[in-house]
């Protein structure tokens, strides 16, 4: 099976896709609540829960508890943004890091922290 484009998960061979559509409707309540750094109990289950949401369309088998396992205070920003690249701005950034490329300046992109908060 082909994996879905998307950003390396931290500290995991894991790629994050985008959250797909329905998901996103799914959880778009949840999300449109969640704060930058926030980490009340109803947040770090909307993070955990949309990444797992995420991953699942690359690793099917992947249980919510891998997913809560592997998130922490240092990457869940990262994570949850990267879930949350509506744009495609942070692919962008690291197809051409990938590929060497220094092309990418990142301007006229959607600002990830205020899509999230």
């Amino acid at each position: 099976m082909a994996l879905i484009p998307g950003i390396p998960f931290p500290g995991k061979d894991w790629i994050i896709p985008p959250l797909a559509l329905g998901d996103l409707e799914t959880l778009q309540e949840r999300i449109s609540g969640l704060q930058v750094g926030a980490i009340d109990p109803a947040s770090i289950g909307t993070i955990i829960d949309a990444t797992h949401a995420a991953l699942k369309r690359n690793y099917p088998e992947l249980l919510r508890a891998d997913v809560a396992g592997a998130i922490d205070l240092g990457n869940m920003v990262e994570v949850i943004q990267s879930v949350m690249d509506v744009a495609g701005v942070k692919r962008q950034e690291f197809e051409a890091e990938k590929k060497g490329s220094s092309r990418f300046s990142g301007e006229g992109g959607l600002d990830l922290q205020e899509e999230i908060g």
